[in-house]
């Protein structure tokens, strides 16, 4: 990953802003986790990219770069926004915590709502960004997020991953199991290492999304946009029945058609989803 503190710093040179960058850095042992731990990262504005690797505990570092449109960040200000965990009896979460953001916990689990800026509040609170880099065992069921001003790179696990974005870009690479992405203004690309062996789904709002797959894929491919298409390069295509989708309205049922018929890879499978509304889908063999 390339943090861009040296744009910062220029930045900082040339406006009256103070800029403040530390390094940040969190050591989750073993004995906090365990194989059926779902392990999240949640983080608000900037870079995450997570690797799973052989490793038997979690591991980030990173930079946290705070500033102020008037004054400069004292460090009990600094001291106030960092990384904080919780732990349920399902989720190990890694979190941002600041004072704009506030933690409940309700059933078990972590409910997480940040306070943007408004009319109504402090236009000159310290604005945080993290940039992460995070080492994870691949054995676990990753959920990554961030929202604002960030790229999310998932690579390497082996267990499921569910990546979620805002303003940025997804890319998940050499991963198996459980896989979802969401973003609304950005790009999602995926690189499948195996035939899917549960239902994976990709959405976007603004954005392409491109999936590269073995040669030898099987699996149901179902696609929705309002303004793209879908485009593949694998010739074992077969075109299915199009499909009626049962909706409830007070208690009423209508049906309404598929906008695009679902089409069939191989010996079909598991199914790869597609939901866009500006934009197109690709699946493509991966080069070998």
């Amino acid at each position: 990953m390339c943090f861009l503190i040296m744009s910062i710093g220029l930045a900082e040179a040339q406006s009256p802003n103070k800029t403040l960058n530390e390094d940040v850095e969190m050591r989750i042992p073993a004995s906090e986790f365990d194989a059926k731990t779902i392990f999240m990262m949640k983080n608000i504005n900037g870079d995450v990219e997570v690797t799973g690797y052989d490793g038997d505990e979690i591991l980030i570092t990173g930079v946290k770069s705070l500033y102020r449109k008037r004054g400069e960040v004292t460090p009990a200000e600094s001291d106030e926004i960092h990384l904080e965990k919780y732990r349920s009896s399902e989720k190990l979460i890694v979190y941002i915590k600041a004072p704009n953001v506030e933690v409940n916990e309700k059933n078990d689990d972590l409910h997480y709502h940040i306070h943007w800026d408004d009319n109504k509040r402090d236009k000159n609170r310290v604005q945080f960004t993290f940039f992460l880099e995070l080492k994870v065992p691949n054995y676990l069921m990753a959920e990554i997020s961030t929202i604002n001003g960030g790229e999310l790179l998932v690579e390497n696990m082996k267990n499921g991953v569910n990546a979620s974005n805002v303003n940025g870009n997804i890319t998940i690479r050499e991963v198996r199991g459980e896989i979802g992405a969401n973003t609304v203004n950005g790009n999602i690309t995926v690189g499948l290492v195996e035939n899917p062996t549960t239902d994976v789904r990709f959405n976007t709002v603004n954005g392409t999304i491109e999936v590269e797959a073995p040669k030898n894929l099987s699996a149901v491919v179902t696609f929705k946009s309002l303004h793209g298409d879908l485009y593949t390069d694998f010739e074992n295509v077969e075109h299915l029945p199009s499909r009626l989708n049962k909706i409830s309205n007070a208690g009423a049922k209508s049906y309404r058609v598929e906008q695009t018929s679902p089409i069939q890879i191989g010996s079909g499978g598991p199914e790869i989803n597609f939901h866009l509304v500006n934009g197109n889908a690709y699946i493509k063999q991966i080069k070998s």
